[in-house]
């Protein structure tokens, strides 16, 4: 019995041990085949801190992030190190860009836009603001005149920033519109110039080009749908609308 009981206690501290084990953190170093078994530790922009798994010692113990291939957490993440001083060599990128829509011109419209690119690159927030500089009824693929819109647009970069990528996401805007009302009153045609609020909800894809470091050129195709807040027995209060924009972008 007492044997028994010997080998159970000892199962149990083996098992605590692995336990215990299997909970530390491990950094992996690029040029070597060794593992670094730590705890507390803290990722900077060039160095990485730790304390030793195990050590009563309250030292900190820092690591230069280029020797760092990659970092095991105790929770099953892994922070990879290994070829971002690659990636950044390749494509540094700031994180503001502003642009300006030159295809707007055309349509009678003049549109700058701020974007903020958050989340490793993946995602940004842009905000457009766009004022209309022409009395004609109509500009680029929609029926009514643009004074003045606004809105948000959530851009999503599936490859993250590069020298070629690719964009999609929703976008909206609010803004006031004008249109020509025209009916016949038994004797003659009258035109009325009228004013509106228009809400548009669009879906934009957009392939950017950046053939040097700071500017860059994009190409972007939209479709979606229009609603005005008011209008007349010739416009549709809600239609199905489209967009281009040719743009010209810079980082900073």
């Amino acid at each position: 019995m007492k044997n028994v009981f010997t080998i159970g206690f000892t199962i149990l501290v083996a098992l605590i041990s692995f336990s215990s084990l299997q909970a530390q953190d491990f950094i992996y170093l690029k040029n070597n085949t060794s593992r670094i078994a730590a705890e507390h530790i803290y990722v900077g922009s060039n160095e990485t801190h730790y304390r030793l798994f195990g050590e009563d010692s309250k030292a900190v113990f820092a690591i230069d992030n280029k020797e760092i291939s990659l970092i095991a957490f105790e929770d099953g993440t892994v922070r990879y190190f290994q070829g971002e001083d690659e990636l950044k060599s390749v494509y540094d990128y700031n994180k503001n860009l502003m642009t300006f829509h030159l295809f707007d011109l055309i349509v009678n419209q003049f549109t700058l836009s701020y974007e903020r690119i958050i989340s490793n690159g993946k995602i940004g927030i842009q905000i457009p603001v766009s004022l209309g500089f022409s009395d004609s009824d109509r500009n680029g693929f929609d029926d009514v005149q643009n004074k003045y819109y606004t809105g948000v647009n959530l851009n999503f970069y599936p490859t993250g920033q590069g020298r070629v990528r690719y964009c999609l996401g929703p976008g909206f805007q609010i803004g006031t519109a004008t249109y020509d009302d025209t009916y016949y009153n038994s004797s003659q045609y009258v035109e009325n110039h009228l004013e509106t609020t228009v809400f548009r909800f669009l879906i934009n894809n957009a392939l950017i080009i950046s053939p040097v470091k700071d500017m860059s050129l994009a190409i972007v195709g939209s479709i979606g749908v229009r609603y005005l807040d008011q209008s007349s027995e010739d416009k549709k209060e809600v239609k199905t609308v489209g967009a281009f924009a040719f743009n010209l972008s810079y980082r900073f």
